[in-house]
């Protein structure tokens, strides 16, 4: 799964020219995972990483021939040869990957990656369909169509029935960032905001007080000035969670009434056991029932004290609820379709 979406929405330019490079085989230990992507321009700056940063610069090189020759390439690294030692790179690691490099430029609509980057900007699932074949011009196709679907597999068929008898096609869902509202912008607000930020989800943070929302700290994530009272249900579509700390009893019960009758899948409270079950005896709430979707208290309990270290341990619950999240990995991995 592709981790930094909204530095791709950040960086992506229609009117430039780009290669992507994805990994569209592994063998053995690699760092990265087929369908892993990184944007390279065209004066050869980097968005993502495919290895540990030990292959980027060689294949940047490769993707600069690529871009001035309008044509795909694959380029392959052996990390468990001797050959690595030739190369200068002398990994130490135990796998192999396969690079596809593909131009996008204005002049074949960028191979549909404006519309994948239009996809992940608005929440919308799909598919992005890269041919692998050197041979022909550089192909790939954006499909709102999901992983796993009927109506996928249909465009998959079509596509390679068109003319693509030769060529294997490489299948990325593409799925949208992890979305978390921040409920609280007090100090240790903060440091919440920043990690989650860090890696690479979506952060809004919602509070009544505009001087709290107006901190330097908060300027990468979206803003809300919002009274707890005043926030519904609906307020909480499109977030996948809710970090509820507003450091009043009151208004951190209003808002887990709402959150818990959303769709939110995550739902972590700050605070001690005690207080969790101030604010869930109103809904008649059960452990059972909580269990696997309202945390109280929040993050996983790593030893640490502090605001960061607090942050940290929110982080890591937040990744790890996702990461076993089922309905969120399924058909969330890359696939190779051939005829």
């Amino acid at each position: 799964m592709q981790e930094n979406w909204l530095q791709f929405i950040h960086y992506f330019n229609v009117n430039e020219r780009y290669v992507l490079a994805t990994i569209c085989a592994t063998k053995g230990s690699t760092y990265r995972k087929t369908g892993t992507m990184m944007l390279i321009s065209a004066n050869g700056n980097c968005i993502g990483l495919l290895s540990g940063g030990c292959l980027e610069a060689d294949i940047c090189l490769h993707a600069q021939q690529a871009l001035n020759d309008n044509q795909s390439l694959i380029i392959q690294y052996d990390l468990k040869a001797d050959s690595e030692l030739l190369w200068g790179l002398g990994l130490g690691c135990d796998g192999a990957i396969d690079i596809l490099l593909q131009p996008l430029t204005p002049e074949n609509n960028h191979l549909d990656f404006a519309k994948v980057i239009s996809a992940a900007k608005t929440r919308q699932l799909g598919a992005y369909c890269q041919i692998i074949n050197t041979l022909k011009p550089a192909e790939a196709y954006f499909t709102n169509t999901t992983a796993g679907s009927s109506e996928l597999d249909d465009f998959l068929h079509k596509l390679n029935a068109k003319s693509l008898h030769d060529s294997h096609i490489l299948v990325v869902p593409i799925i949208p960032p992890i979305s978390v509202v921040i409920c609280g912008a007090g100090p240790d607000a903060e440091p919440v905001a920043q990690l989650l930020l860090q890696m690479g989800w979506q952060v809004e943070v919602w509070d009544h007080r505009q001087q709290y929302l107006d901190q330097p700290c908060f300027l990468g994530c979206q803003r809300k000035k919002i009274r707890a009272e005043h926030i519904s249900v609906h307020d909480f579509d499109g977030f996948d969670g809710a970090v509820v700390m507003t450091h009043n009893l009151e208004s951190d019960s209003v808002i887990v009434d709402k959150a818990w009758q959303s769709s939110l899948s995550y739902i972590g409270v700050l605070g001690p056991k005690g207080r969790r079950d101030k604010l869930i005896t109103p809904l008649t709430l059960t452990e059972s029932e909580i269990e696997g979707r309202l945390y109280g208290p929040i993050g996983l309990d790593l030893g640490g004290r502090g605001p960061q270290a607090i942050a940290l341990s929110i982080a890591a619950q937040i990744q790890l609820h996702f990461s076993q999240n089922e309905k969120r990995k399924q058909n969330c991995f890359p696939y190779i379709y051939q005829r």
